[in-house]
């Protein structure tokens, strides 16, 4: 006989053998197996049948479109309060807000059953969201001793200056923060549904947040924003109290929940980051960067939210930015202002609440760019 026969059929033997030793101990693989059962005819199978193979092996991670499920339409169906935007993806979402609960119940199905269409400012990646770890070294446990804790700290800096030139407010410390909004007056325009500081129980602190605005902001600025229920503590998300008359973002148990939230400075948030900012308080460790570094992205120089809104206006052919000052109950029979007024109003209270108001000269610089590009 043929030694190579031989050897050809001892290996094979060895082969089977160890393959039911590994069967017996529930060690073998899925491709281990199905090599075992065809021999020498599972190496002979055509291209075709290996793919074939390959796209059912549980072993193989399946690749399914991300389904994009939003927490901000479960807060619509369930009256949810203290509705406001805090980070990038939710402003995305917000944008495309549908205005009535059976518009979002059918739009969220559909989503769900089909490959995402993507827009050029949108990212597939899947939605996730984890609870604030517990905050280390842990805080005062009465709501006393953490507001006190909360509003400990001494002004380090100056307040901003206007630039005269560009109506944006310069800080020392950070030169590239520059809102054109004060805190006081995105308030008192009207902002977050009214309810920025109503009572909110985090679980990350165990207890209810209220009556916060008391500790949190100026004297001075309390008596302006009367009657508080109007500006600060509404107890249900008002959209007709924003300055735009339209509702975007999120519950603040969202964020929460998405882990956005740094309990250890502010435990409402971006705005209430801003405030302590504009009074003075400056943070180590790189806190201050980072809120700073947030708000670039969405409406600084570049940021996406502010060119977006910015492209719409010129995809619409508006070359003006409507004029803050006017009085919504005059009516305006040019042609030009009513196409302004239809301009995303969910953007312009986004970028309200982030310190921003595009100006007419952002506007004109985008339509250079266009007629830019066009030449």
């Amino acid at each position: 006989m043929d030694p190579g026969i031989d050897f050809e059929a001892q290996r094979l033997a060895n082969v089977q053998e160890k393959q039911k030793l590994l069967e017996e101990l529930n060690l073998i693989t899925f491709d281990a197996r199905a090599a075992g059962r065809g021999g020498v005819q599972a190496r002979k199978e055509s291209p075709k049948g290996r793919r074939r193979l390959r796209s059912i092996r549980p072993g193989t991670a399946l690749k399914v479109p991300p389904k994009r499920t939003s927490a901000r339409i479960a807060a619509v169906r369930t009256g949810a309060s203290s509705s406001y935007s805090e980070s990038e993806r939710d402003v995305e979402m917000d944008i495309d807000r549908p205005d009535s609960g059976s518009s979002s119940r059918r739009r969220t199905r559909d989503r769900n059953t089909r490959r995402p269409q993507l827009a050029h400012h949108q990212t597939a990646r899947p939605e996730t969201a984890s609870i604030s770890q517990p905050v280390s070294p842990s805080l005062p446990t009465d709501l006393p001793s953490l507001l006190e804790y909360y509003n400990s700290w001494s002004p380090s800096a100056p307040p901003p200056t206007l630039d005269p030139e560009t109506q944006t407010y310069h800080f020392p410390s950070h030169p590239h923060f520059r809102p054109n909004k004060s805190p006081l007056s995105i308030l008192l325009e009207g902002a977050f549904g009214g309810t920025f500081f109503s009572p909110w129980r985090s679980r990350t602190l165990s207890l209810t947040l209220v009556d916060d605005h008391l500790h949190t902001l100026p004297s001075s600025w309390l008596a302006q924003l009367q009657p508080p229920e109007k500006y600060i503590t509404s107890p249900q998300y008002n959209a007709e109290l924003n300055r735009h008359g339209k509702a975007c973002g999120q519950t603040l148990a969202q964020w929460e929940q998405a882990g956005w939230i740094n309990f250890r400075h502010d435990p409402r948030g971006w705005f209430e980051w801003y405030i302590r900012f504009w009074l003075g308080r400056r943070l180590s460790h790189g806190e201050d960067e980072r809120q700073v570094t947030r708000w670039l992205r969405c409406v600084g120089p570049k940021g996406r939210w502010k060119m977006m809104l910015l492209k719409k206006y010129v995809e619409m052919g508006v070359h003006s930015v409507f004029d803050d000052g006017d009085d919504g109950d005059v009516v305006d029979d040019n042609e030009d202002d009513k196409q302004e007024r239809m301009v995303s109003p969910v953007m312009h209270q986004t970028c309200l609440h982030w310190g921003y108001q595009v100006t007419q000269a952002d506007l004109d610089d985008a339509w250079r760019a266009r007629r830019g590009e066009a030449g």
